[in-house]
């Protein structure tokens, strides 16, 4: 009886775990959606997918916020240091020109996002376009499992970036594929 009882508890977990049984949060999902529609609105479901797991597959990695939604939300401030020399003119006791030259540290700061739409100003998204409903569609079956075939493809990559672009990281990361207008990345072994 014991036996049949474990078994049964096996069956029903198995079956609650299984992709589209999963119960979805929605704050993840809205984050994700968001990001899937700024980044890979007009792209194809593939392409919406792919944007998907890159998100999603940073959030399980220790170099990236632990949620969806800080991974989605996440900047980064670069400060830069420059020494300037400025020179002026000072008058010593009895009046005599003297030109003194001052050392000044300038700081300046960068904001940097890691998903280009955080930093920009975008539209609000119309709920009732079909952008939304796709990348709507396409989160929720990413967090209930779904996509096997791309997520095996994609199990590593955790960067991407719109073909317009060519930013310097790429040299140092492995290319993956390129599907529509974006070209997608994992870290070097």
């Amino acid at each position: 009886m014991n036996k049949i009882f474990n078994i049964l508890v096996a069956v029903i977990a198995l079956t609650v775990m299984a992709p589209g049984h999963a119960e979805v949060n929605k704050k993840d999902l809205e984050c994700l959606a968001r990001n899937i529609y700024y980044e890979a609105g007009m792209e194809s479901e593939e392409g919406k997918a792919a944007v998907g797991l890159v998100t999603i597959n940073r959030s399980r990695d220790e170099k990236f916020p632990k949620s969806i939604c800080g991974v989605v939300s996440q900047k980064t401030v670069r400060s830069h240091y420059k020494t300037v020399s400025v020179t002026k003119v000072q008058h010593d006791s009895i009046g005599r020109k003297k030109l003194v030259t001052e050392d000044h540290t300038v700081v300046t700061s960068q904001t940097i996002c890691q998903f280009s739409w955080q930093c920009q100003p975008v539209s609000k998204i119309d709920k009732n376009d079909e952008r939304w409903d796709s990348s709507l569609q396409v989160a929720r079956e990413l967090l209930e499992g779904g996509y096997d075939n791309l997520r095996e493809k994609f199990a590593d990559v955790m960067y991407f970036h719109n073909t317009k672009v060519r930013p310097a990281w790429a040299k140092q990361k492995q290319r993956i594929e390129k599907i529509g207008s974006h070209i997608f990345y994992a870290d070097k072994d």
